[in-house]
């Protein structure tokens, strides 16, 4: 199971009234292997009782992906057409990304492989 639908079961037997040891008893006897410890039922059921709605993970913060874009998929594609010896190195500096950043959308999103990603 994936840990939204066992927060999904903890919320609806929150919701019925059962307990959190009691709710932790009851998906040990049901599912038997893989279920999230009673720390983590105790915690969800009183995220619940705060007012959660959600099951789901809540954003982390951060810095976005903004390097990994439709226009630098476009633009690296593009580059590689007009010239298949080009370097991730290359594709990186004419993009404003960094070499990983290329690297990931050369061989992972645009399925191209080749010499190592920091060739010159």
């Amino acid at each position: 199971m994936e840990k939204t639908e066992y927060r999904a079961v903890i919320k609806y037997l929150h919701l019925k009234g059962i307990t959190p040891p009691e709710t932790h008893e009851d998906m040990v006897k049901t599912l038997t292997d893989n279920v999230p410890s009673y720390a983590t039922v105790k915690r969800w059921v009183n995220e619940f009782k705060r007012g959660r709605e959600s099951v789901e993970d809540d954003p982390r913060p951060g810095r976005p992906p903004t390097a990994t874009t439709k226009d630098n998929f476009d633009l690296a594609l593009s580059m590689i057409m007009q010239d298949r010896r080009i370097s991730c190195r290359q594709i990186a500096e004419r993009t404003g990304i960094s070499t990983e950043r290329a690297d990931n959308i050369v061989a992972k999103e645009l399925g191209f492989s080749g010499p190592s990603p920091f060739d010159s």
